[in-house]
């Protein structure tokens, strides 16, 4: 739609993100973003270059007047006409350019270093050469509806939560002046996620061939490795294929993880056991010189990457049994049917899977009196996984 005056400006459809044509002044648009208010409006020159399209922005109405912005875009239209090279501001920002941007910030103490994956993958790759001002909430919900009619409601939700902060960066950096994008009702649009158990083993018979078929795992040896430990350590996928050399206390048997890697935002101390702890070190010379214990194939400068221990229980023919994070179910269900035997109590459990007592208080307390009682215990469950190999 296009408009003449300050009448017809504010007449502008205020129900979807659109540009509409100034009919009197060439390139001059008025961009109109709903919001709770009804909607603003934002003036900017765009214009083709290269075949590629360039924002800049004029100003909001109405604190810039509609003459106000007609000038400045009659100044431009007339240095584009002599051949000047027009300042191109940070409206102009591709998505992408802004998602590496952000992308290079938000990765910072991230133990998961593709966590932003689902959004690059589903769009950055498809709108990244789009201004930012130029993406608008259909581009976010046709990429959601392919998304859901692949039954991967989980990955909406993921990515979202991924945009809406580079969105709100976006903002905060003033590359976007207002947007509909942080609006998007996406249980209204695809229904609540129902939560869901993870899949997991806890027959005892099904629990050794799977040990065993690890054992005799053909593929990556860091791949490997990790698997054969997880029973032990039963940590969560992001922190165990992130692990790195820095964490290890050979002398005191113990992986020490940083908290700004937990998902408690506490550190968290992991006893080894002996076989454990040779596990681990049989690898070291191998995984050098990268930081991790458990490089990628790719560059040793990553760890191996978010599915990787997943599509490895499939291929060893587990997967409609056991997803990766079913380790921490198995182990409880186990570690609680067999109280009676290793004598620890039910604190001493949740402490070792990392449930913690949010009393901070009470959380000092447990860390510092019963680190004994958690090396008893992960003791007692190596030398039940290694029993039941045999």
């Amino acid at each position: 739609m296009q408009f003449t005056n300050d009448r017809q400006l504010k007449a502008l459809p205020k129900d979807k993100q659109d540009y509409h044509k100034d009919s009197l002044v060439k390139n001059h648009y008025a961009n109109v973003s709903p919001n709770k208010k009804g909607g603003s409006i934002s003036f900017y020159y765009r214009y083709k270059k290269n075949g590629k399209i360039y924002n800049i922005s004029l100003g909001k109405y109405p604190a810039i007047s509609l003459a106000e912005a007609r000038a400045k875009a009659s100044e431009l239209n007339l240095k584009l006409e002599r051949g000047e090279n027009l300042q191109i501001n940070s409206a102009n920002k591709t998505l992408k350019e802004i998602f590496e941007e952000w992308h290079k910030i938000a990765i910072k103490d991230k133990i998961n270093q593709d966590f932003a994956r689902p959004l690059e993958l589903h769009i950055v790759c498809k709108y990244g050469n789009k201004p930012i001002t130029d993406l608008t909430k259909q581009d976010i919900i046709k990429s959601f509806d392919k998304l859901f009619l692949e039954n991967k409601r989980e990955t909406i939700k993921r990515t979202y939560t991924h945009l809406k902060n580079l969105i709100k960066y976006a903002l905060n950096r003033e590359y976007l002046q207002a947007t509909n994008l942080l609006n998007i009702d996406i249980n209204t649009l695809y229904g609540k996620l129902q939560p869901k158990s993870f899949r997991a083993i806890t027959d005892l018979d099904t629990f050794r061939d799977l040990l065993l078929a690890i054992d005799s795992y053909n593929g990556n040896l860091f791949v490997k490795t990790a698997l054969q430990i997880s029973p032990y350590l039963f940590l969560r996928s992001s922190t165990m294929r992130n692990l790195k050399w820095e964490y290890l206390d050979e002398k005191e048997k113990l992986l020490r993880i940083p908290a700004s890697v937990m998902k408690a935002k506490e550190e968290f101390l992991v006893p080894l056991s002996q076989s454990v702890l040779d596990k681990i070190l049989s690898i070291k010379d191998f995984a050098y010189p990268s930081p991790y214990m458990f490089p990628s194939e790719i560059s040793k400068n990553k760890s191996i990457a978010e599915n990787t221990l997943n599509y490895a229980i499939k291929r060893l023919g587990f997967g409609e049994l056991m997803v990766y994070h079913g380790f921490r179910s198995t182990a409880s269900t186990f570690l609680y049917e067999n109280k009676n035997k290793h004598k620890q109590d039910s604190e001493v459990i949740e402490l070792c899977l990392d449930h913690r007592e949010r009393n901070k208080v009470k959380a000092v307390y447990n860390r510092s009196l019963r680190l004994e009682d958690r090396r008893a215990l992960m003791q007692w469950w190596s030398d039940f996984i290694e029993e039941l190999k045999r």
